[in-house]
């Protein structure tokens, strides 16, 4: 997943309206994102975060408390994030749950989040996939192969957030590196040659009844023992068929 255009509103530090263009750092593969304590670092990782999952990149954060303090109060907060995946293009914008100003009367009121999700396919508008908040999460989810934990441990790492990568469980590590490397074919290759190898030696196992099944009417003890006896009858069948 590779960021194009970040659009942030009203959220954390950022009072009023920012873009960001990613472009502009032409085809880097790495930037740093440098500033002082308070100006925004980790918000920016937060706003991309939340735009794909709803949630920052930290737990100790709510998305409902992100709005910014000094936003004017009929701005409202929101992210909007254009992302380039498998050379298809998509935008998401998402609305955390926030106080507006009532369209009639006076005073506030609650409104819940929101979300919607385009497939820019070269339209003026894009294709709408969803306006669900619970069916985008799903669908960012199997578009990107990480759910939010993993996004957080792999793709953002903030402050520090790379040790907890190295000290999660080699369980936890093979799960994350599994869908970020999307290993699941050998995986599934894994699983069709344990059923190929039971398959076999079931053949086998019944084939070694079979045989046991034979020497057994025979009155012998083994294979090599009808060897021996074939080549003790040749001679007596050589003789009756002259006969």
């Amino acid at each position: 997943m590779k960021p194009i255009v970040l659009h942030i509103k009203a959220f954390g530090p950022f009072a009023g309206e920012e873009k960001i263009d990613f472009r502009e750092l032409g085809t880097n593969p790495l930037f740093l994102i440098n500033g002082p304590t308070g100006s925004g670092k980790s918000s920016i990782l937060d706003a991309i975060c939340f735009a794909l999952y709803g949630e920052t990149t930290g737990k100790e954060r709510d998305p409902a408390q992100m709005r910014s303090d000094h936003a004017p109060p009929r701005l409202q907060t929101e992210i909007t994030l254009e992302f380039i995946l498998l050379d298809k293009v998509y935008k998401i914008q998402r609305l955390p749950s926030q106080s507006v100003f009532k369209s009639r009367g006076e005073g506030t009121t609650t409104i819940n989040s929101k979300a919607q999700l385009w497939y820019l396919d070269g339209s003026k508008e894009g294709k709408l996939l969803s306006n669900k908040v619970s069916d985008i999460n799903e669908r960012v989810k199997e578009l990107i192969g990480l759910g939010v934990e993993q996004f957080r441990q792999v793709m953002v790492l903030p402050q520090g957030k790379f040790r907890d990568l190295l000290m999660a469980s080699s369980i936890t590590r093979e799960n994350i590196f599994s869908q970020l490397f999307q290993t699941q074919i050998y995986k599934q290759i894994e699983e069709k040659l344990k059923i190929k190898s039971d398959e076999i030696k079931k053949q086998i196992n019944s084939n070694q009844d079979t045989i046991k099944g034979v020497i057994k009417t025979v009155d012998l003890e083994s294979v090599d023992l009808i060897d021996q006896e074939k080549l003790e009858l040749e001679p007596i069948l050589v003789e009756a068929t002259q006969k």
